[in-house]
């Protein structure tokens, strides 16, 4: 959050220096721009940098929500995982369970750790297939087991798919030619009035200051929300973390029953 709040400052300072540089103008000091050229001026270049703000913000919100469902798809299938083991025999069940919760832990920790950086973990793949592994060795004999062992693999599948999109996403960041044309607009916006005729007095820059916060503030909250992994506005590992706590209840009810 500091950080947003000293890019804020960094926004007003440029704007008051602009206000400084390009106020005290012949033209700024006479007011012998006309109206409409101010109208045209200031609908130009307001509207260049909230048409590339306001796709910005909107694309990687989308982004963040739909990395946040995939972690939720990939909790589900381990969830699912862990419950169809019940039908496989006891050392193989214990086995399969066991590693479930071993991948669940790596992901948790240091694969998330891992993702804020741009990259996952190797741990984590290792992990996952170890499930597989004891999955597909599982020695089964009645048809019950057999299609216990199917139930598991079939999901052990679905969370291999949704892992790899998950991987995907931390890379899923808003385009550089995106984030250009929101610094320059964001360089005109500030630059504009005094350029255009803004006059140097108190009031005057104290907008600017104000106007030049705004616009750093919003160029600011797209460049954290570029990424759904990294940056002040980031996803956690609650997904997962619900994923532990629903294994803990199935071994309750199994325990109860």
């Amino acid at each position: 959050m500091w950080m947003i709040g000293l890019v804020c400052l960094a926004g007003a300072a440029l704007a008051l220096l602009f206000g400084l540089l390009f106020g005290r103008t012949k033209r700024s000091r006479e007011g012998t721009t006309s109206p409409q050229a101010l109208a045209f001026a200031g609908a130009t270049v307001l509207g260049f940098f909230a048409l590339f703000t306001g796709f910005s913000v909107a694309g990687a919100w989308q982004q963040l929500n739909s990395a946040r469902q995939q972690t939720y798809a990939e909790s589900r299938a381990l969830t699912e995982v862990y419950w169809v083991a019940k039908g496989l025999p006891d050392p193989d069940r214990a086995a399969v369970r066991q590693k479930v919760r071993e991948y669940t832990r790596d992901v948790v920790g240091d694969e998330w750790a891992q993702m804020q950086k741009g990259r996952g973990s190797a741990v984590a793949w290792q992990a996952l297939d170890q499930v597989r592994m004891a999955a597909d060795g599982a020695k089964i004999a009645s048809p019950a087991e057999v299609t216990a062992k199917n139930d598991v693999m079939r999901n052990l599948t679905d969370a291999y798919a949704r892992r790899n999109t998950r991987l995907a996403d931390v890379k899923a960041v808003v385009p550089e030619v995106v984030l250009g044309g929101l610094f320059v607009g964001a360089v005109f916006v500030v630059a504009t009035p005094p350029v255009i005729g803004l006059t140097v007095n108190a009031r005057n820059l104290v907008l600017m200051g104000f106007l030049g916060a705004c616009v750093a503030f919003g160029v600011s909250l797209v460049v954290e929300l570029s990424g759904p992994y990294s940056g002040l506005v980031r996803l956690q590992p609650t997904a997962f973390e619900l994923a532990q706590v629903r294994y803990d209840q199935i071994d309750a009810q199994v325990t109860g029953s």
